[in-house]
């Protein structure tokens, strides 16, 4: 299958100029679009359930410094991203959303490789729900 539209997903961690580089490569060689993409999921009733608690994200100042962050990872990219793209929700009901929405054909996540990540996973929450091909990137913390 050769993919039309790339989008690497970050949690604006150090982690996604990775993600964005190998989202990168891959897209060079296929001629595809680029795109990253940011969802909001601190908000959600999930999170908050399980103690994270809900953090009020709705003014401009988060949603400005998200934007600056994505336009700094953006900037530093071998290749041309399209689209930046900022959602807010549940992560696999915004991300399919979005993916039908702007013609995504493969997602590109990173999972880090600790006890926490495997226990609250959003790579094994997108391989479970979402409804388009995804790439899953093994992050190693040393």
């Amino acid at each position: 299958m050769v993919y039309q539209h790339i989008v690497v997903a970050t949690d604006l961690s150090e982690d996604a100029e990775l993600l964005l580089g190998k989202g990168a490569r891959l897209a060079d060689a296929l001629n595809a679009r680029l795109s990253l993409i940011y969802i909001d999921i601190h908000r959600t009733g999930y999170y908050a359930e399980l103690g994270v608690g809900e953090y009020d994200y709705t003014d401009s100042t988060f949603t400005e410094r998200a934007k600056n962050i994505l336009s700094a990872i953006q900037a530093r990219s071998s290749y041309p991203v399209e689209e930046v793209i900022i959602g807010r929700g549940e992560l696999t009901e915004e991300l399919n959303r979005v993916v039908k929405e702007k013609g995504i054909d493969l997602v590109i996540f990173g999972h880090h490789q600790d006890i926490w990540s495997r226990l609250m996973s959003s790579a094994r929450q997108a391989i479970n729900h979402l409804q388009v091909d995804l790439l899953v990137i093994p992050i190693d913390k040393k």
